[in-house]
């Protein structure tokens, strides 16, 4: 009988951006500002989402691109695109990430149910401090699941550390070695099909694609949030 897309499953290694956390609404309207635009909480949002559909699309890390796209869907006049674009990389490389409503809770219910969890992500180098602040989860410091504590997780793997980024399956065997679980037995779970789907499949682990957007067509399972993702795995 075929295994079912939770079974034998040991652990659940998270992407940071996209999942946990999101850029600060905030940032972007302090960096936009000048270009006349004030996007709501919400626009953020689904703009981050849509920058990271265009680099899937793309097949390629083309950040630049993904940029402008956020830019125009923001409402930036054309001859200011590109300003603006740079204004958006500056939030995701200079500003404080904030948490995903109901991050923390999730990871704590995965935790109680005895699944080990891992972060890996393409970052700055500050990720597991983010994290920590915002009571998301901590390496080595969780509360077993109980409410009010960070998650504990076995490793935070940043890419600006190891020197590697994903898709590059060498970034997921750095996770995989500090939980000591077996690829097939592992469920890498993110926001992008050109880093995370594509880039946890080639290390052998089982995906699943976070995104509040309709137009993905992978086979892979598909969630609009961490929340929903942990009441079909805890079932």
């Amino acid at each position: 009988m075929a295994l079912g897309p939770f079974d034998e499953v040991d652990a659940v290694v998270l992407d940071a951006g996209g999942v946990l956390m999101l850029p600060d609404p905030e940032a972007f309207r302090h960096r936009l500002a000048p270009f006349g635009v004030v996007p709501d909480d919400a626009a953020c949002v689904q703009a981050h989402y849509a920058g990271v559909a265009v680099i899937d699309g793309l097949g390629v890390a083309d950040y630049v691109e993904a940029d402008r796209s956020m830019a125009r869907l923001f409402g930036v006049d054309e001859a200011d695109v590109d300003a603006a674009a740079a204004a958006i990389e500056a939030v995701y490389l200079e500003e404080p990430f904030v948490p995903i409503l109901g991050v923390a809770d999730a990871l704590r219910r995965l935790e109680a149910s005895g699944t080990l969890l891992a972060v890996v992500s393409n970052a700055t180098g500050r990720v597991e401090a983010d994290l920590a602040v915002h009571g998301i989860c901590a390496v080595g410091d969780g509360d077993g699941g109980r409410a009010g504590g960070p998650a504990e997780v076995t490793v935070v793997v940043d890419s600006h550390h190891v020197g590697v980024e994903k898709p590059d399956p060498a970034i997921f065997a750095v996770a995989l070695e500090a939980l000591g679980v077996e690829p097939r037995r592992c469920l890498y779970v993110g926001d992008s099909v050109h880093f995370d789907v594509n880039g946890a499949a080639a290390a052998g682990l089982r995906a699943v694609h976070l995104t509040l957007l309709a137009q993905c067509a992978g086979e892979h399972l598909h969630f609009p949030a961490l929340g929903a993702f942990v009441d079909a795995f805890l079932g």
